[in-house]
């Protein structure tokens, strides 16, 4: 509202400076040397902050606590997102070296908003960062303010308020399993599955068909869309075969692992259900294993077989690798 209301008043002031121009063409005064040194050392001083941000990425990426630590005012304060309030340089400091033992790959970027002067020795800072754990992890994003105290020269933090950013997009809720983007295939002497994954074309999906050959001799068809339940908040999939079979699931993370919470209804309206489970053991293989698995009133044994990436075909890349570049 205060940026409306100024943009409104510097526009009538220009009509108003425009129609009195065409009768008085009398230049404005010049700045007074007071009003030119002021602005030259705000200019100064938020270049200041600005490098002192630059410092705090800097020893975040370092994991240079002494560093972060030397940035805040001895008496700092910093509100965390779920309203921990934590006083003092030295409480900071362990702050913050626990929470790089805890997420010791975590990498943040920081994106510096607005910084207004309010007065010589106190300003404010407003800004947005986004942290990844890992280089396939989903983003969390934060937005922040600090107030910054200008002391014996020296620009510091003296209180930090972190809280909740943007919610990250569908399409890096799944980024955790962009490594099954590709063609796949397990043998065994009775059957050879071949599975091929990629992304959808807006990209908020991940889209797996799966082929089944039982002697040499196609036998079904299976179509699966991964996403993002907004809901429920986590990963879900719906999975369709080509005998007009038809289920759904719900996906969670664990470390290397993901577990899927299977059910499904047969075409003949037989309902079954398996927890699948995801291994990823390399970049080029994962072990797929399916437990307490029931058809009807039948208990099934449990399945367990190593799934491997296909080759690129001869003279290129295959195409869901293509894709997913």
């Amino acid at each position: 509202m205060t940026r409306n209301w100024t943009i409104s008043t510097l526009m009538s002031g220009a009509i108003a400076a425009t129609m009195v121009g065409c009768e008085d063409a009398t230049p404005a005064p010049a700045a007074k040397p007071q009003e030119v040194a002021v602005a030259n050392n705000q200019e100064a001083d938020v270049a200041a902050i600005k490098a002192n941000v630059e410092a705090f990425s800097k020893a975040y990426q370092a994991r240079d606590v002494k560093a972060i630590a030397a940035l805040f005012a001895p008496e700092a304060k910093l509100v965390t997102e779920d309203n921990q309030i934590i006083e003092g340089r030295d409480a900071i400091a362990q702050e913050f070296a626990d929470h790089f033992a805890a997420e010791p790959n975590t990498r943040m970027e920081v994106n510096v908003g607005p910084i207004k002067m309010l007065s010589a020795e106190l300003a404010v800072e407003t800004g947005t960062t986004k942290s990844v754990a890992a280089p396939d992890a989903t983003p969390e994003y934060g937005k922040y303010t600090v107030l910054h105290a200008k002391k014996d020269g020296a620009w510091q933090m003296l209180l930090v308020r972190d809280m909740e950013g943007d919610q990250p997009t569908n399409h890096e809720r799944l980024l955790p399993l962009e490594w099954m983007v590709g063609d796949w295939v397990d043998e065994s002497q009775e059957s050879v599955v071949a599975t091929s994954c990629r992304w959808s074309a807006d990209k908020n999906f991940l889209i797996q068909d799966v082929r089944i050959q039982r002697g040499g001799k196609p036998t079904m068809q299976i179509s699966q869309r991964i996403g993002w339940d907004p809901l429920q908040k986590r990963v879900r999939a719906w999975v369709f075969d080509s005998e007009g079979g038809f289920g759904e699931s719900v996906w969670t993370n664990h470390g290397d692992e993901w577990v899927s919470k299977a059910t499904f209804v047969t075409s003949d309206g037989v309902t079954a259900s398996a927890t699948n489970v995801f291994t990823r053991t390399g970049k080029d293989a994962y072990v797929w294993r399916s437990a307490d698995r029931v058809v009807g009133d039948e208990v099934m044994p449990t399945m367990e077989v190593t799934v491997v990436r296909k080759a690129p075909t001869p003279g290129g890349a295959n195409v869901a690798a293509e894709q997913a570049k």
